[in-house]
């Protein structure tokens, strides 16, 4: 079926059958990990604290995990804040902790992994309300944990930068948080448009097509600019903080994120575009392809703000 055909048919999908479906794609998400990349999950146990918590906030209960070198005592340490990936519907997992780990041993912030609820159970706009509250509490819960509310870099990887681009277009943040810089990496910012044609779905479209269904199930809200980042008009942009885009060349996302990027430059958003020709999608978090090179890249941008 081709899209248009998608999305009349997932439509008529009821709750039950929706879950279902997210539930099968969060298995087959998690099976397809290679066992040699698991292994590697608890390589930083030693040299890193991971603190699980849950943060009671205006919007609700939050977890997330404090990510610190171990037996870091000083006070105001640079922080980042983390929002994973997974097409807003597939579950933050150890793969994300230890991505943060690798931030935490290389850069010496703190840092902030945010597991936000999920779609189809908590479809748009869930997940930006629940950061936003989060960044709201962030200054006193820094105080606890010795992070600077005066040095705040925002990360976010796949739907996980879309939403940290909602959230910085929203504008919306307490006057509190000093945000550096905010970093998105091979994110959607187009969940609108048909770039399909008529041309058949594959299996593969079919489940990235699902996990936009289950975001935002009413089509038209797509338009929105917090949804489709590049609906954003000028005034949206304007004065947003230094923004970094790292994309995939080998990922069918990267030129709306590309698209993206021109519209920030163009409204005098300062930051830099960089796109890895070789990798795919997810090559970071999943460490395939030009991880390492992106890595060194994603430290370096976050060093050049906080020393």
């Amino acid at each position: 079926m081709n899209r248009d055909e998608f999305i009349r048919q997932a439509e008529t999908l009821n709750e039950a059958e929706l879950l279902a479906i997210a539930e099968e794609s969060r298995v087959r998400s998690g099976s397809r990990i290679p066992p040699e990349v698991a292994a590697k999950f608890r390589s930083l146990d030693d040299v890193t604290e991971a603190h699980e918590l849950f943060v009671e906030t205006a919007w609700g209960k939050t977890h997330v995990f404090m990510i610190r070198n171990a037996g870091v005592q000083e006070d105001l340490q640079p922080v980042i804040v983390n929002v994973h990936g997974g097409g807003w519907c597939l579950p933050h997992t150890e793969r994300d902790i230890y991505f943060c780990r690798r931030l935490a041993r290389r850069t010496g912030c703190l840092v902030v992994d945010v597991d936000y609820v999920l779609a189809p159970e908590h479809p748009y706009p869930a997940a930006i309300e629940e950061i936003e509250a989060l960044l709201d509490h962030l200054p006193t819960l820094l105080k606890e944990w010795g992070g600077d509310p005066n040095r705040v870099i925002l990360c976010g990887q796949s739907a996980g930068g879309n939403l940290v681009g909602a959230v910085t277009q929203r504008k919306r943040l307490p006057k509190e948080l000093g945000i550096l810089k905010q970093i998105l990496c091979y994110l959607p910012t187009d969940n609108y448009t048909n770039r399909f044609g008529n041309a058949e779905l594959s299996p593969r479209d079919e489940s990235t097509e699902y996990y936009g269904f289950f975001y935002n199930r009413v089509f038209e809200e797509r338009k929105n600019s917090d949804v489709s980042l590049v609906f954003a008009n000028e005034e949206d942009v304007k004065d947003l903080p230094e923004t970094d885009i790292i994309t995939a060349g080998l990922d069918n996302l990267m030129p709306e994120a590309k698209q993206y990027e021109e519209i920030l430059r163009k409204a005098g958003v300062p930051g830099i575009y960089h796109c890895f020709s070789q990798s795919r999608h997810g090559f970071l978090v999943n460490l395939y392809d030009e991880w390492l090179e992106g890595e060194n890249l994603l430290t370096d941008l976050i060093q050049n703000v906080i020393q």
